[in-house]
């Protein structure tokens, strides 16, 4: 595993691999579509085969309980996720409590480990696994694949705004495919990284850094509406406690210059006056600037405004904060 440094560096410049933490479900049956649509907050309804989509899951009381990569096939759909209960329980209790017959969930084992790959050159790492060019494997689609004999499904997706990939193996063949796709990063320069600088590669972006940017906090406080779009008419698990209401206060990226980004948790002030929190600090990674999320108060929660954290100062940004290699580069060149 590399360092810090050369992990972000990897994410932003070449390919970094990582194990996509999470439990694989599958879901068949007559009313599958019905008990995935009720567990996501986005809506599902008209997903085709062959195509992906991330979503929130909420609990009960409308707060954010993680977030789910979902597969369409034909007959079945595969949902990964980092939840807390677990997806299978949450899937179990929602087939008994909605009276869904002929419907089934079981923890997937064929396809069970999932790999992420993320960098303007990630297309290299997965290149000739699925069939198809590489180039023609549109963002939210998915290909089957075949990785040195072992079967395993290509979704193009990711978190960092970069191209991205995700590769499902079996529970078995996953600790295998890893060194597998580590050696085929390191040919262009990548590797396997170290996880934490995500958190700064996501947050850059404003892809969501689940738990923490949405502890104690609402969808719309925590800037990620758009993982759980408020304008569905049907009933969804925890719909009926989001709250509609203008949020008082909201999330907003800052940067340091020259050190660290402040710790979590601590006051933010302007000219002395307290007007939030720090609530996600994220690796430094061998940069210049120190980056994290503030929650500010209104109308404090703006790009542009200088503050300060324990003496420390900070600027508040627009996202995203960075200039993605990938919106430049394109696929095979």
């Amino acid at each position: 595993m590399m360092n810090t440094t050369d992990s972000y560096a990897a994410l932003r410049t070449t390919a970094g691999l990582y194990h996509r933490q999470g439990e694989v479900i599958r879901l068949t049956g007559l009313h599958r579509g019905r008990l995935l649509s009720w567990m996501l907050a986005k809506q599902s309804e008209f997903a085709e085969p062959g195509t992906v989509l991330e979503s929130l899951i909420l609990d009960a009381d409308g707060a954010v309980e993680g977030a789910v990569l979902v597969v369409f096939d034909e007959d079945s759909i595969l949902v990964l996720g980092d939840t807390s209960p677990s997806l299978l329980h949450v899937a179990t209790s929602a087939i008994d409590s909605m009276q869904l017959a002929e419907t089934h969930v079981q923890q997937e084992e064929d396809f069970g480990f999932a790999i992420a790959v993320e960098g303007p050159l990630s297309w290299k790492v997965t290149d000739g696994i699925p069939d198809d060019d590489m180039a023609e494997i549109l963002l939210n689609e998915w290909r089957p694949g075949n990785l040195d004999g072992q079967k395993c499904i290509v979704v193009r997706i990711g978190t960092t705004a970069e191209y991205g990939y995700v590769l499902f193996t079996s529970l078995e063949a996953g600790p295998s495919a890893m060194q597998k796709l580590a050696v085929r990063s390191q040919d262009v320069a990548g590797g396997e990284i170290d996880p934490s600088v995500l958190r700064r590669a996501q947050a850059e972006v404003n892809h969501p850094v689940l738990p923490v940017q949405a502890l104690g906090l609402s969808i719309f406080e925590a800037g990620i509406q758009w993982m759980a779009p408020p304008n569905r008419d049907d009933d969804y698990r925890g719909r009926s406690a989001v709250s509609f209401e203008p949020p008082t206060r909201r999330i907003v990226a800052a940067s340091t210059s020259g050190e660290d980004f402040p710790l979590e948790g601590q006051e933010v002030t302007d000219e002395g006056k307290p007007i939030g929190v720090v609530q996600l600090s994220t690796p430094r990674a061998g940069l210049e600037t120190g980056f994290g999320l503030l929650l500010l108060d209104v109308p404090y929660c703006v790009p542009g405004i200088t503050l300060n954290v324990g003496g420390q100062t900070l600027t508040t940004l627009a996202r995203p904060a960075v200039n993605p290699l990938s919106w430049t580069q394109q696929i095979g060149a």
